[in-house]
């Protein structure tokens, strides 16, 4: 078998093994309903609404459920959390209660106590009804998204566990949320073009793709990223979305609301931008994935055992265990590397390395309402500048704002050695 068909087997395969039982489906709809009694017992005349992960299908066996309570007609999110608080308390329903009332949304986090499943609950105070059919439409138009593009259930549920081994997965902790998320990868799988075309297959190729895309190739300070229409870049300062103090965040458009970026939250993207770096330097170390022998899992090399994927048992029948289905996951890569590839600040740096630019000029920079970018087409600056690293990783900028990518001017620099 080859590596490519190895690989995809091996993603195919972890992906069976996270998806939830029947047993684990009834659990979770038994938690929610005990949580929504609470609730109601509080507000009678409320309306509990789940959305998230859980309704999409995209869960993790540890990934917690998301629930909005509508039309409670509470003075302010604090109020209705603490009251939730002390009713959870009392009823003996939760455990590790948190009320986050100073959060741009204000949320109470806790464990309920039967199922051990995590819960975010948070009011919508303001326009309750609107709310409600936005979490409609989100719902059914990831639904049919999912179904469209066949590859993005396998790499979202991947990208969830590599985010959340590396605590980067909360957006109220600066990190990338589901909602964001399937919104890159929708991106990505638009702008290479593969996604219908490849059902199944070449998962693996993809997955590096999706690495290569957001570590080395999209110019974060100056471009954003669309899943909308045919649009899958837009300039950041034509939507008035830089932030200012922090122009290297990643910048988002929220699918439903095209005038909000759901990745002004994520201020840590430094940090989950190196670890995409990482991520591809050890998934295209060629030498070191040969070298990994039949004992040893290609996709181990980026997932790493945790307590709930060790203790679990998945797959179509029920006995699939971790060590089973990954061996050798997070062990030690041998450290002998191509020839070829350098590492500097945390990624490679290959000498050959050359990116595959988008076309330019109206046919390759389309914004997200499916215009045109106005003007004439910019000659790219073939001068090379020193690469100094930027605050989100880059070395430099890129040469071009209009098409997210970086041109590599990095040939003649000095090969830094892996100590």
């Amino acid at each position: 078998m080859s590596l490519t068909l190895w690989f995809d087997s091996e993603i195919l395969d972890f992906c069976d093994f996270l998806s939830p039982t029947p047993e684990e489906g009834k659990s979770r709809n038994s938690a929610i309903q005990r949580v929504s009694d609470v609730i109601k017992y509080i507000w009678p005349n409320c309306r509990v609404e789940v959305f998230g992960s859980y309704r999409t299908g995209l869960y993790l066996p540890s990934s917690d459920i998301d629930v909005v309570i509508l039309d409670s007609n509470i003075k302010s999110p604090q109020i209705g959390l603490q009251a939730l608080s002390r009713a959870l308390s009392q009823k003996g329903i939760a455990k590790k209660i948190q009320v986050i009332g100073k959060a741009r949304v204000p949320i109470i986090k806790f464990v309920e106590k039967v199922t051990d499943v995590q819960f975010d609950v948070s009011f919508d105070v303001d326009n309750g009804p609107k709310a409600a059919e936005y979490i409609k439409v989100v719902r059914y138009c990831f639904q049919d998204v999912i179904s469209r593009l066949p590859p993005l259930r396998p790499l979202c549920l991947i990208l969830k566990v590599f985010l959340q081994q590396r605590e980067l997965n909360e957006v109220y902790s600066g990190g990338i949320g589901s909602y964001a998320l399937l919104a890159m990868l929708i991106a990505m799988l638009k702008s290479v073009n593969e996604g219908q075309r490849y059902p199944e297959h070449n998962l693996g190729v993809l997955l590096v793709k999706f690495f290569e895309f957001y570590a080395h190739k999209l110019n974060t300070w100056d471009v954003g990223v669309s899943c909308n229409g045919r649009g899958t870049f837009f300039l950041k300062s034509r939507k008035g979305f830089q932030q200012n103090g922090r122009p290297f965040l990643i910048c988002i458009e929220d699918p439903q609301a095209p005038e909000n970026d759901i990745g002004k939250s994520s201020y840590n993207y430094f940090q989950i931008r190196s670890a995409f770096m990482m991520a591809y330097a050890s998934l295209t170390n060629t030498k070191a994935i040969m070298n990994l022998g039949p004992d040893r899992s290609i996709l181990g090399t980026i997932i790493r055992p945790d307590a709930v994927l060790l203790e679990r048992k998945g797959g179509s029948t029920g006995n699939v265990t971790f060590n089973s289905l990954l061996p050798g996951a997070g062990e030690v890569v041998d450290s002998e590397y191509d020839e070829k590839q350098d590492l500097m600040c945390n990624w490679r740096l290959d000498s050959n390395y050359e990116e595959e630019p988008l076309p330019r000029g109206g046919d390759g920079f389309v914004e997200s309402n499916g215009g045109s970018s106005p003007g004439k087409k910019r000659k790219a600056s073939k001068s090379k500048t020193p690469g100094k690293p930027k605050e989100n990783g880059s070395c430099g900028k890129f040469d071009s704002e209009e098409n997210g990518l970086a041109k590599d001017s990095r040939k003649e620099k000095k090969k830094s050695k892996f100590s």
